[in-house]
């Protein structure tokens, strides 16, 4: 599959594998705050009652959660990809290059 059927296609794949890895790292995530941070089980950094410390270790981790997810969800639609059609992935469609703010 060429051009923009193939890149559809992979977006379907790449949706097919974001799912089950977003809800695993959401699950791991919460086990991790409820393992470090038992006494505060549910954080909402938005809310003024919330301690700055509670605040940055949950930006940290879900943080983290997010980087994880990305990684894996990149990588395993490509190998699911590659083990569907023995083909590498399709590039993203390359936009107009963004100009210079400073040039």
């Amino acid at each position: 599959m060429a051009g923009a059927a193939g890149r559809f296609a992979f977006k379907l794949v790449a949706a097919a594998v974001a799912i089950p890895v977003g809800r695993v790292i959401a699950k791991s995530t919460a086990k991790v705050w409820v393992s470090v941070r038992p006494e505060s089980p549910n954080v909402n950094p938005k809310d003024p009652d919330a301690s700055w410390a509670d605040a940055l270790i949950w930006a940290g981790l879900t943080g983290v959660g997010a980087a994880v997810a990305q990684l894996l969800t990149t990588k395993g639609a490509d190998t699911v990809w590659r083990a569907m059609t023995g083909r590498p992935s399709p590039r993203p469609k390359q936009g107009k290059p963004i100009a210079d703010p400073i040039g």
